[in-house]
């Protein structure tokens, strides 16, 4: 693995790092506080960067990225705002899920809205029953007359209040297991309810639960077939859990900037803080900690651009950076004392939006289950 990063790379995570600095940077205190949702004008501000569909190819609409370039994108607008790599990213997956697995039709239909900002998209797993084990799903999906009609209750659904297209798990035929299990291609206007859900971080960016009650959802909006729903979602949660290790690098990089200029400006018994060697062990853990989180992932994202297996390394690189990212903004929150408890510093608020990702894309415990898995050949699953 090349640990260089090539003249384009750096020069996108430049270029991308001065304009979110100055564009995005100033309205993110007044969103979080205020509790207002990320807009529209906002997400398309990005577009030109590649944040939605950069994955793709170019004949599709997108800009033919590597993982590992995109990533390193992931990295630096979650160093500015969570909030809005939520968004952007949920609906980025959308586009990428459509693209892989949907027909001809289906792509040219609801590719076009969510590659220019015109539509927000999420995707609907997680039940109020059904975390970990996605196989115990119970929403259900029955075909009536060639539409299939849903009903059933997501929770956690980022971009679920605002979205405009989602990909929806439902199980088609309960005794067939996750043989059963379909994706559907469902738009706002087909009439489900949608209810925020109060949380502790990324406020500007909610969750919903979602009510499906005799959802109904044309024949030809199924993504896939019957029985690839479940192993569609799979298929992207190494991608996932990489890029996690981004956007916790992403917000220990924050953290750390927070730290050392509160450091170098704090006065206390007449001279900076940051002069005592207690804050200076603290701010070399933080250092540390950050770029060992970028070098798993970086680790991880590689062998995706080489198209080689790596669940145990996409696992580590998750496991250790969102362990890891809770203690380094601790550790910036203490050395700001009293402030870092407040909301005048942003230093709290670093460590409540990524609070929630120990137990997102696979709580840490059953990634270190897939690792045990990995390295001793035995499941501990079933």
């Amino acid at each position: 693995m090349d640990l260089d990063l090539t003249e384009e790379q750096k020069l996108i995570k430049d270029t991308l790092r001065r304009f979110l600095d100055k564009e995005i940077r100033p309205m993110v205190d007044g969103y979080e506080k205020t509790g207002r949702q990320v807009s529209r004008e906002i997400v398309k501000k990005l577009i030109p960067f590649g944040f939605l569909g950069g994955l793709l190819p170019r004949e599709a609409g997108g800009e033919g990225l590597t993982y590992t370039t995109y990533f390193l994108m992931i990295e630096e607008l979650s160093r500015v705002w969570p909030s809005l790599r939520a968004t952007v990213g949920i609906s980025n997956s959308v586009l990428t899920h459509i693209y892989e697995y949907g027909t001809g039709e289906q792509r040219k239909r609801f590719m076009a809205p969510l590659l220019k900002g015109d539509g927000i998209g999420f995707f609907a797993l997680t039940e109020p029953n059904v975390g970990s084990d996605t196989s115990s799903i119970e929403t259900t999906a029955v075909l009536k007359g060639g539409r299939w009609v849903i009903n059933g209750t997501k929770m956690f659904i980022t971009n679920g209040m605002e979205g405009d297209i989602g990909i929806v798990l439902a199980q088609t035929d309960k005794s067939r297991g996750i043989n059963g299990i379909a994706a559907f291609i469902v738009e706002k206007e087909m009439g489900y309810k949608a209810r925020p859900v109060e949380k502790m971080g990324t406020i500007s960016c909610p969750f919903a639960e979602l009510v499906f009650e005799d959802c109904e959802v044309p024949g030809e909006n199924l993504l896939g077939s019957v029985g690839d729903g479940l192993r569609q979602g799979l298929k992207f949660l190494n991608s996932a859990r990489a890029m996690v290790a981004f956007i916790s690098a992403g917000i220990a990089q924050a953290c750390v900037e927070a730290a050392v200029e509160y450091a170098r400006n704090r006065v206390q018994f007449g001279k900076p803080i940051g002069a005592f060697q207690l804050i200076q062990a603290k701010i070399s853990d933080m250092v540390t900690l950050t770029s060992a989180m970028r070098l798993l992932g970086l680790q991880a994202s590689d062998l995706l651009d080489k198209g080689r297996p790596c669940a145990r390394e996409a696992s580590m690189a998750k496991l250790f950076a969102t362990d890891n990212v809770l203690r380094v903004a601790e550790d910036a929150m203490q050395i700001h004392g009293g402030y870092g408890y407040t909301k005048e510093f942003p230093v709290e608020r670093y460590y409540r939006d990524i609070r929630y990702f120990t137990i997102a894309e696979g709580t840490n415990e059953i990634q270190k289950l897939i690792i045990g898995r990995d390295v001793l050949g035995l499941s501990a699953f079933k």
